[in-house]
């Protein structure tokens, strides 16, 4: 056993899944694995074992090591702040196994054939913690239970130290939307600590308020406002004490009913556990500020308050390589970048198993987990690649880029927004495929930031192409808390939307084909095509062709609704069904839709009409079961009605599974006879 791993990093390879059903199969593996805690929610990293580099190496190491060395593997650096400031192109600089309590900057660039590499040693896991290391090393002697003489709650404990700086109201460097930035007259409530538990990385929630981190309501009983009395527990936490500087901690069960297996009934006494604990806001962990040609590989970053984890900023040839980012607000933040790849990379949020909307929203943080901001010069060729992205709040901010391609990415459980993707403008590209997409309350949402931001002119090459994507969204998020306790559990499966927005925004020219979508319930109003037919058309355009609409109720929507005049779509090759409502359909459920005058207009956008190349029919997939815990194959059966009866697309349109779709296009996003693939780490689930 590796002489540098600590006990929480031994604990990493346990793993337990507990979200979706592609994942869920190996949960009762982690049922078992005796944490302290509660189970890890998904795959914690390992180390790998890779040969070493060829060119010149240098080692520093947190544990052994010394600044005054040489930076040999005999005689390693101690600090990173030193060690990273030594590098040349060409080097390797390799973090031997443990953890390193520092913020970083990187100073120093590469070459196109020399670049520079940060990385953790093979066999070895190499931790980079913004937090307070005390609470990780000795946490019993860190925590002492609340004074009586305060209106403490049972269970309640606070830090032995102060830490006044972390109300130093730094300014946000970041924009986020819908992120109550600035927090205009509840500065005081910006919530100043935040962590993990240690063992399994589930994160503790980070406290607004008090009388919320000592309530024992966890019922949604009225408004934002009108629960300030009762108080609304979120679940362990902590809450950082303005007055005193010091942190307050509560580690108390969980009791909504209807949690099942996602409830806290691990240790209350935070003497007896290992946890990650940040205090203050405002200062990235990792910053990569005007360098080129970096490498990070097999690293594990933590530690993040109300701040990035990973910012990149002015620089170019960054690649992020199994990397795994652990909370973070957001977690990868990019500005005025260019050739930035994240691969093989896991970033989880700050969603607890028992966290929804409301918690995070109203009382905690409504993170985002990846922001693309718009300082010149503008984001070009970012990459976010076979990576995993999970359970945090809202998604991805991506609006700020041209030519971004997000493939082979597995993204599920934000209880909230999910894919950015911005307004109209005239030159931004963003290639969103190969992917399977979860749960989450809107998949893609938009937001008006600005009036009028949106020009009515645009390059016709540009836009959000979406192809070969799998969205499942049967799982459903933890979207309301519920009012009255509700056993069934039911409140944790809202399947939310798949098409949604915020102040009416001029949405992205979009080209949305040959994707596969799936659902048990219709969504909100039973729109037409899951909502992505003709929802949100104003001043933009939309092509929508050869994507399998399949739910376990009812037929989806067939009739258009909520739209008064003919707007810019484009659409056809559609297959529509569901299957419980599909076997009883009788006649043509186009026919309401084709006698209408708004199908005559239609024409005037597509020559044939809208409607007229899409069909009902069940897909005939390989397996579908009802119960969406269960393994799927979603490849097409021979002889279903779904191949060879697509509408040709521009060839100018991307498709990697082009040239192995034979004769005419088959609908959905695998072709017949087309071997799937894995999204994620290393491919590991299942498309």
């Amino acid at each position: 056993m590796n002489r540098h791993l600590t006990l929480p990093l031994l604990l990493l390879g346990l793993t337990l899944f507990i979200s979706t059903g592609v994942e869920r199969a190996l949960g009762a593996q982690g049922a078992k694995s005796g944490f302290a805690s509660h189970p890890p929610m998904r795959p914690l990293p390992v180390a790998v074992k890779s040969p070493l580099a060829k060119g010149p190496k240098l080692f520093v190491d947190a544990a052994r090591g010394n600044d005054a060395g040489a930076g040999s593997e005999r005689a390693p650096w101690k600090s990173l702040v030193h060690a990273l400031r030594q590098l040349k192109p060409g080097d390797t600089l390799y973090l031997r196994g443990g953890t390193f309590y520092e913020k970083v900057a990187l100073t120093q660039s590469g070459t196109t054939n020399a670049p520079i590499t940060i990385a953790s040693f093979p066999g070895e896991l190499a931790v980079i913690d913004g937090g307070l290391r005390e609470f990780l090393e000795s946490p019993a002697t860190s925590w002492v239970p609340a004074d009586s003489d305060v209106a403490r709650a049972a269970g309640e404990f606070v830090s032995t130290k102060t830490y006044l700086h972390a109300d130093d109201r730094k300014v946000p460097q970041q924009f986020l939307p819908a992120s109550w930035e600035p927090m205009w007259g509840i500065e005081e409530e910006r919530p100043l600590a935040l962590g993990n538990f240690a063992d399994s990385l589930v994160p503790l929630h980070g406290y607004r308020l008090e009388v919320d981190l000592r309530s024992t309501n966890e019922l949604w009983t009225g408004g934002k406002t009108a629960m300030r009395d009762t108080g609304f527990y979120c679940g362990p936490g902590l809450w950082f004490n303005r007055a005193t500087g010091r942190i307050h901690i509560r580690l108390a069960h969980t009791r909504l009913a209807g949690l099942g297996a996602r409830t806290y009934r691990g240790e209350t006494d935070p003497r007896k556990l290992p946890l990650v604990v940040a205090a203050g806001f405002g200062e990235d962990v990792l910053r990569v500020s005007g360098v080129k040609h970096v490498r990070l590989q097999g690293l594990v970053l933590r530690g993040a308050t109300g701040s990035p984890m990973i910012h990149v900023y002015g620089s170019q040839h960054i690649e992020l390589d199994h990397v795994t980012v652990f909370g973070g607000f957001p977690a990868l933040l990019v500005n005025a970048s260019q050739n930035v790849r994240v691969v093989h990379s896991a970033f989880r949020g700050l969603s607890a198993p028992w966290s929804g909307r409301a918690h995070m929203k109203y009382r905690g943080t409504p993170t985002y987990q990846i922001v693309l901001q718009n300082r010149q010069p503008a984001n070009e060729n970012i990459e976010l690649a076979w990576s995993e992205f999970t359970d945090d709040h809202d998604f991805a901010y991506l609006r700020h880029a041209k030519n971004l391609q997000f493939h082979h990415n597995f993204v599920d459980n934000f209880n909230d927004d999910g894919l950015e993707c911005g307004p109209k403008l005239r030159g931004h590209t963003i290639f969103i495929h190969q992917n399977r997409i979860g749960a989450c309350l809107g998949v893609l949402q938009q937001h008006e930031i600005e009036k009028d931001e949106s020009p009515l002119d645009h390059d016709p090459k540009s836009g959000v192409y979406i192809f070969r994507n799998v969205f499942d969204a049967r799982a459903g998020v933890y979207y309301s808390v519920p009012a009255q306790p509700d056993p069934t559990g039911a409140f944790l499966r809202f399947e939310g939307h798949l098409a949604s927005d915020h102040g009416s925004p001029v949405w992205p020219v979009m080209r949305v084909y040959h994707n596969t979508f799936l659902r048990h319930a219709p969504v909100f109003r039973d729109y037409f095509l899951f909502g992505i037919g003709p929802g949100g058309m104003r001043h933009t355009e939309r092509d929508v062709f050869n994507n399998i609409f399949s739910q376990t109720g009812p037929v989806p929507g067939t009739t258009i609704i909520g739209m008064k005049e003919v707007e810019n779509l484009r659409e056809g090759g559609n297959l529509l069904w569901g299957a419980q409502g599909g076997p009883t359909l009788t006649g043509d459920p186009f026919a309401k839709f084709r006698a209408s005058p708004l199908f005559a207009e239609s024409r005037k956008r597509y020559p044939a009409g809208w409607t007229t190349h899409d069909r009902v029919a069940d897909p005939k997939f390989m397996k579908l079961p009802d119960d969406e815990t269960l393994p799927t194959d979603l490849r097409l059966q021979p002889g279903s009605p779904a191949i060879n009866t697509g509408q040709p697309v521009p060839a100018e349109w991307p498709d990697p599974l082009r040239a192995a779709d034979k004769d005419a296009p088959d609908i959905g996003a695998l072709p017949l006879g087309v071997k799937t693939w894995g999204v994620g780490v290393d491919g590991r689930i299942p498309f």
